[in-house]
């Protein structure tokens, strides 16, 4: 041997005494990292290329930075691909620490290549500035061999660049490096912090129907069709329409296109286009006459069309109240046919009026304004086809208790009993009979005190401070021994008596020679040395009960004691449990009476009179048309144009318009429009109870009931929707505006068809339905229903459904974008973009028609 065998050159315990310095040092001046062991998910066994990582341990463990003034590496670089960061750091962790705490945990585990040592690929999360680092080369002699033996790994690690792997150690502050921190997925100010490649996945959202509201105009474009689609257009043309006149709103149209060399032959490039219809998007107000049209373009040529207008009631803009979600086709829009005015009515209530109030006695029909076709007035409403519904409003206010009072019998002869009961109001609005309670009488103990003669019970000494009411027998009666006494040598027993009708304590006995004594045992005792204490056990007294009814106006009218009871001193209080409050019960009733058509009836016009006399006035109404029943299109005619009843007496009928004739005219008058059914009157079937002011009445005026629509040039409004790719409504345009509302239409939209629903969690795995891809979920925006993955094995297909594993969210793919985010600084689209432009598609295809 060379070396001087009298040194060790390094014991067991010099190099455990070494290793457990290190170990404290690194605990003292260290920082805690995790350390990721690389799990190899795929490998390619030809030329060992991993083609799938995964990292699912996160292992706490100590670490010393080496380079503690800086980072090492190659810092930041702007390249054409964007912005690198080439940082590294160098950490020092102990051998031992290694094989004792994370070989043992790792070792085990499938997949992984390595476990007595760190490995170059494994990951290490620093907290300092929380990123990832990849390890790429490990200095496991340094310092090299101190006595012997080799103590701290020391790891030159690289900022970690995501690609495919799979991070999902179940840690937050690990996992979340994936999206940056930012659960959304970008900075305040819009910077993308999601890392690695990832995949934009347009869902459609929850099944959300829309909502739109609309309003009517007069001088309303209704229409712009189509007469040629012209060609060549390589982008939308403007449409441009003529000023509206002054005071009016100039209306606005979008074109909408078709493409194809078989619409038109200057549709040579397929990317050429011609015009296939043109939406309103605002129709405008105030025009007397048809406005002009034009189609403007730098590329094509040719569209032309014609335009309509509604004079009277044609819808206007359509608003998007909510923009729904869950389309995946644009849904159909409806707008409800025109239907005119509807009947109104005033309720007249009974007389006179009292507290708990009173019913309806009849709703006659109120006058209705001019409106279109009717510029005399709509009294009863127009066009129904048949009677309409009337709903009167419930009696307004809360509902009264009732309210009772109670008297008590002569208490000397009774013992305390409820006599009678009185109603002091029947209260309001009960639909059953409440319930009824009568105070309780109470309890009343008798209550005494006693004193001893020798050391025996004096029985003279008794002294009642009160007798108790309402025994119904004799108490029982308790001789105790007072303070200080030691137990008597016989216990004293007493007998109480009581009152038979009072049900008071008369008195109490210690001798059995007393009548109510006898035969009891009653003593005086022995063997007392102070004064004892007397008491009396608990009374009976006895509840009274009572019930009451209720009359069909809803007011309690009567009352009847159950039970009287017995113990009272006074007259008891009385509560009657509250009403409900106004139901269906109090409401009154009514059914409406209708004219389904024009009345002709004759009368006596004199000359230039404004009065039709001798008519028979039954069902004519202030606002009817008056015309001659026959030749009222004739030249004879004298009932001017737009003539309408202002008023309607007995036997008499005014015209807002002097007649023409020349002479004094008998003739039959067309009362109203033919079969323009109006509201006559409304007879009431029920008039409820408990109004204390006229109740609101409402006439229905349902599409269902009216026959406006077939009126000649009535016509219903039509429109068109478009959905963005997050599948909610984006627009509703009008394609016809209709013709003759006189009241706004309610606007409709059909369901969405997804079925999709919950909220996708960050880093669970997602699975396509048909495809069977995978992938890890970045970042869900549920607002806009847009998912970003990262770690996409496969490819998804448009149409499936998309599943969360853990949360269970459901939503079908609607558009997948495998495009990378830009993020501002790399050139990667650019250059796509300028390769494209390097083949000229804007003739024609270069690579010939198909």
């Amino acid at each position: 041997m060379v070396l001087n065998p009298f040194f060790t050159q390094g014991t067991s315990s010099e190099q455990n005494l070494v290793q457990d310095l290190i170990n404290e040092q690194l605990r003292t001046y260290g920082v805690d990292i995790f350390y990721l062991p690389r799990k190899y998910m795929t490998e390619n066994t030809v030329i060992r290329e991993v083609v799938q990582s995964k990292f699912d341990m996160a292992l706490p463990l100590e670490a010393y930075i080496d380079n503690y003034d800086q980072y090492s590496g190659a810092g930041n670089l702007l390249s054409k691909f964007g912005i690198e960061s080439k940082d590294e750091v160098r950490l020092i962790i102990s051998r031992e620490r290694f094989e004792n705490y994370i070989t043992p945990l790792i070792q085990n585990q499938s997949n992984i290549k390595l476990s007595s040592r760190p490995k170059s690929g494994d990951l290490i999360w620093f907290p300092l500035d929380d990123r990832i680092y990849e390890i790429k080369d490990i200095e496991y002699a340094k310092p090299y061999y101190q006595l012997q033996d080799l103590y701290v790994y020391e790891l030159y690690c690289e900022l970690f660049q995501l690609q495919d792997e799979v991070i999902a150690t179940g840690i937050e502050d690990v996992d979340n490096n994936l999206i940056g921190e930012d659960y959304d997925g970008s900075t305040d100010d819009g910077i993308n912090t999601i890392q690695g490649p990832t995949q934009t996945l347009t869902l459609v959202g929850s099944a959300v129907t829309s909502t739109a509201l609309t309003s009517i105009r007069d001088g309303a474009i209704r229409y712009i069709r189509i007469l040629e689609r012209g060609g060549g257009y390589a982008t939308p043309p403007r449409v441009a329409i003529s000023s509206a006149p002054s005071g009016g709103v100039t209306g606005i149209a979008t074109a909408v296109m078709i493409g194809g060399i078989n619409v038109c032959n200057l549709n040579a490039n397929p990317s050429l286009q011609s015009v296939q219809q043109v939406q309103l998007v605002n129709t405008g107000s105030g025009y007397t006459s048809a406005p002009g049209v034009q189609f403007f373009s730098n590329t094509g040529a040719g569209a032309a069309a014609t335009v309509g207008i509604s004079t009277t009631g044609g819808v206007g803009i359509v608003t998007i109240s909510s923009a729904g979600s869950g389309y995946v086709t644009a849904p159909t829009v409806t707008f409800t046919p025109p239907k005119h005015v509807g009947a109104a009515a005033t309720a007249i209530l009974d007389v006179p009026m009292v507290s708990t109030g009173v019913s309806v006695t009849s709703a006659p029909i109120s006058v209705g304004g001019s409106s279109f076709l009717f510029p005399g007035g709509t009294t009863g409403g127009v066009f129904y086809n048949t009677a309409p519904t009337v709903t009167f409003a419930l009696p307004t206010g809360t509902g009264n208790a009732a309210i009772v009072t109670s008297t008590l019998s002569n208490i000397a002869q009774t013992g305390g009993t409820v006599e009678s009961l009185a109603i002091s109001s029947g209260g309001k609005f009960y639909t059953s009979a409440p319930l009824v309670v009568i105070a309780h009488p109470g309890v009343s103990y008798a209550s005494a005190t006693i004193g001893i003669a020798g050391s025996s019970i004096n029985p003279s000494s008794v002294a009642f401070s009160t007798t108790g009411r309402a025994y119904t027998s004799a108490p029982t009666v308790t001789i105790g021994t007072g303070i200080g006494t030691n137990t008597p040598i016989q216990v004293a027993v007493g007998i109480a008596t009581i009152h038979p009708i009072t049900g008071i304590v008369t008195a109490v006995s210690f001798n059995i020679s007393d009548s109510w004594a006898t035969g009891t045992g009653a003593t005086i005792g022995l063997g007392y040395t102070v004064t004892p204490t007397i008491s009396f056990s608990a009374p009976s007294p006895v509840q009274a009960t009572a019930t009451v009814t209720v009359s069909a106006a809803g007011t309690v009218n009567s009352i009847s004691i159950g039970n009287s009871g017995f113990g009272y001193n006074s007259a008891p209080a009385v509560s009657v449990a509250g009403p409900g409050g106004a139901d269906e019960q109090f409401r009154a009733l009514g059914i409406a009476t209708i004219r389904s058509t024009s009345i002709k009836t004759q009368g006596t016009i004199g000359i230039g009179s404004t009065s039709i006399t001798g008519v028979t006035t039954t069902s004519i109404v202030v606002g009817d048309r008056v015309r001659l029943g026959i030749g009222y299109s004739d030249l004879y005619n004298f009932i001017p144009i737009d003539t309408f009843v202002t008023k309607v007496e007995s036997g008499i009928i005014f015209i807002n318009n002097a007649a023409t004739n020349v002479g004094i005219a008998t003739s039959v008058f067309e009362f109203g429009r033919a079969n323009c059914g109006v509201v006559t009157g409304i007879a009431v079937t029920y008039g409820g109870g408990g109004y204390l002011s006229p109740p609101n009445v409402t006439v229905s005026n349902e599409v269902s009931e009216k026959n406006y629509i077939n009126f000649p040039g009535i016509s219903t409004a039509t429109g068109i929707s478009t959905i963005n790719v997050g599948g909610t409504v984006a627009s509703i345009n009008v394609l016809d505006a209709g013709y003759g509302y006189v009241i706004t239409p309610e606007v409709t939209l059909s369901n969405p068809e997804s079925a999709g629903t919950g909220t996708f969690v960050f880093n669970e795995i997602i699975t396509g339905s048909s495809s069977g891809t995978t992938a890890r979920v970045r970042t869900w925006d549920a607002t806009n229903n847009v998912l970003v993955v990262g770690t996409v094995s496969g490819e998804f297909s448009a149409g499936e459904t998309l599943t969360g594993s853990t949360s269970g969210a459901s939503y079908e793919l609607r558009i997948v974008d495998v495009q990378p985010a830009d993020d501002g600084f790399a050139d990667n689209i650019n250059i796509e973009t300028e390769a494209d432009s390097i083949i000229d598609f804007s003739e024609q295809n270069p690579f010939g028609m198909p």
